[in-house]
């Protein structure tokens, strides 16, 4: 071996190193790519493909009583947060780099480029498409500040945000702080979301060698915006984000707010945020259309197609998305009455294609959530099977968190989506089962949910029952051949 080639190989081992160390684990976009590249290869994506999905690892995981499973994730959070003498060596390039490395050599039909959406995951998958994200996660080891003390934690960390976005010049840099989702987490770092305002050469050359000759590239924007504070040159503040509580009440603290910080012991009894001066894209799902541009001057130079799906909120895919997968089983001969409702990171189209079972993405498991999943079965045909896949942000229960009723780890979930479900189809036996072990309507003490990774792992133990099927043919593009359906301000 040359020496030319040594240097680039042990380059090339140092940048997935570096990239490796600067990922988190439960970033949704790093999920997401990870479940669409081990699926381009036949694998699934148990564990969120760190771990084994091991029955016995989760429920030791789920066992520790509520105070200690808070210090399994402060410890988590350490671990996944970057020393601060690490953060001058964070770097795009690396991280481009890591994404790329997911994928095999191709020729692709498409490619999916933008915003992070579980169903979007589906979606790409169907069509046998790689995700390349806008936005990735980066963590800071931060144990100094207060979560609900957020002009302090901006103060603090303005400093590391505007390094990384010195250092790179096309992102945009957002210290994203929400001390309701990630409570557990800011105990013991804060959160950096990096969006790409460029196409950058790692995601260039990536299209132009792995994308098939009239290829179509697919531009997920989802245009969700959130109120937020400028900190410097591409650096921004944003506090609270997307789930149980609606942007409104992280700035004005209400009742409901000072019952919450009481009872998780803080001598506050209201957030003080600090002032917003805009409303900048969502930090973790909205798409900043700076990076459009280059993808439009890509798709004119090689004649590629550009298409744009555009939706309001992350999670408006989903019913097409199901609707979708159902006429696909049955197009492949299976039955299609099995719906799985998953959230968050816990998304496999594996497994979703192997047991010809229907997804229906869920961004968390809040009140609204719920509510967009009742919406979709309203109006779907019966389904005779739904399991439900939730997602644990931590030892804690989320302010907004919807109300279950469940019973034993194997008994049917009593869940008012699968009973509204039978009384509308009366004739037809209708089960809702839980996949992974749900919050109930018990006081917090009494009955924490189960962290993320154990529910995750503990989910495929169920999923993996009779009835499995090989994976079928990816389909052709099938935006050429299929009509999305639009839905009033949704899919555009």
């Amino acid at each position: 071996m040359r020496v030319k080639d040594k240097v680039v190989l042990v380059e090339g081992v140092m940048r997935r190193l570096r990239a490796a160390r600067a990922q988190v684990d439960f970033d949704s976009s790093v999920n997401m790519v990870r479940a669409t590249g081990r699926f381009l290869r036949g694998k699934d994506h148990r564990g969120m493909s760190v771990g084994p999905g091991s029955r016995v690892l989760a429920a030791l995981a789920s066992a520790p009583p509520a105070r200690v499973r808070r210090l399994m994730y402060r410890a988590m959070g350490l671990v996944q947060g970057l020393p601060p003498h690490r953060v001058p060596r964070v770097r795009r390039e690396d991280l481009d780099y890591w994404v790329v490395r997911q994928y095999g050599p191709g020729p692709y039909p498409a490619v999916v480029v933008g915003a992070a959406s579980g169903a979007a995951l589906h979606l790409a998958a169907a069509l046998g498409a790689p995700f390349l994200p806008q936005t990735t996660l980066v963590a800071v080891r931060d144990r100094d500040t207060d979560p609900d003390d957020p002009v302090s934690a901006m103060r603090a960390l303005a400093p590391t945000a505007q390094l990384i976005a010195q250092n790179n010049a096309d992102l945009s840099v957002y210290h994203m702080h929400d001390p309701v989702q990630d409570r557990p987490m800011l105990e013991a770092m804060a959160y950096m979301r990096l969006k790409r305002l460029r196409l950058g050469p790692a995601y260039e050359r990536f299209l132009e060698e792995r994308l098939a000759d009239g290829g179509s590239i697919i531009l997920l924007d989802c245009t969700r915006n959130w109120r937020s504070t400028g900190t410097g040159e591409r650096t921004c503040f944003q506090f609270g984000c997307l789930g149980g509580l609606a942007e409104e009440e992280y700035f004005t603290s209400d009742d409901r707010v000072a019952r919450y910080l009481e009872r998780e012991g803080s001598p506050r009894r209201r957030w003080d945020p600090p002032e917003p001066d805009d409303k900048r894209p969502e930090a973790e799902w909205g798409l900043d259309p700076a990076i459009v541009p280059d993808l439009e001057k890509l798709a004119e130079r090689r004649g590629f197609r550009l298409r744009r799906l555009a939706v309001a909120e992350p999670e408006d895919l989903s019913p097409f998305v199901a609707d979708f997968y159902r006429w696909w089983h049955r197009r492949r001969g299976l039955p299609a009455d099995r719906l799985v409702a998953e959230s968050y990171v816990q998304a496999d189209p594996y497994w979703m294609l192997r047991t010809a079972s229907v997804p229906f993405w869920m961004r968390f498991n809040s009140d609204n959530d719920y509510e967009e999943l009742e919406r979709y079965l309203r109006t779907a045909p019966p389904y005779r099977s739904i399991y439900l896949n939730v997602f644990s942000q931590g030892p804690l229960v989320t302010r907004g968190r919807a109300d279950l009723e469940v019973g034993g780890a194997d008994q049917p979930v009593r869940h008012r989506q699968g009973r509204d479900h039978r009384r509308r189809h009366a004739g037809l036996p209708c089960r809702c089962r839980q996949l992974a072990a749900l919050p109930a309507r018990l006081p917090r003490a009494s009955r924490p949910p189960p962290d993320a990774a154990a529910a995750h792992s503990r989910r495929h133990r169920r999923l993996l029952g009779p009835g499995r099927h090989g994976l079928p043919a990816l389909l052709a593009l099938i935006l050429e051949n299929c009509e999305l359906r639009r839905r009033p301000g949704r899919v555009a």
